[in-house]
């Protein structure tokens, strides 16, 4: 094998200090979330908030929607609708696709 003389090796220490720290971190979060959750006020305080957080977000939604909707009406009578007049349409006109390949070119 020929030997690479143009490689370099660089250092892993900022690296490994980062993902100690969110080691760390996380370990640290874990111990947050079980000592809350033993803690019946701040458990209850935290259900509480979560669920106001939850019903803003559902009821922002539903003002949006609604808004969209009213928006959507006018746009929808000033658009109007389009077809086409005199065109039949027949089974016959249905060309089969089976054995083909969308590289082929289409005949027209």
């Amino acid at each position: 094998m020929a030997e690479a003389s143009n490689l370099k090796k660089a250092g892993t220490g900022k690296s490994g200090l980062g993902i100690l720290l969110i080691a760390v971190g996380v370990v640290a979060l874990i111990a947050v979330v079980v000592w809350a959750l033993t803690n019946p006020d701040i458990l209850e305080a935290t259900i509480n908030v979560i669920i106001i957080i939850v019903v803003a977000i559902v009821v922002i939604a539903l003002i949006i929607a609604g808004v969209m909707l009213l928006m959507a009406i006018p746009l929808y009578v000033k658009k109007g609708e389009q077809y086409q007049e005199n065109v039949d349409y027949s089974i016959d006109d249905v060309k089969s696709v089976k054995e083909s390949s969308s590289e082929d070119k289409k005949n027209e």
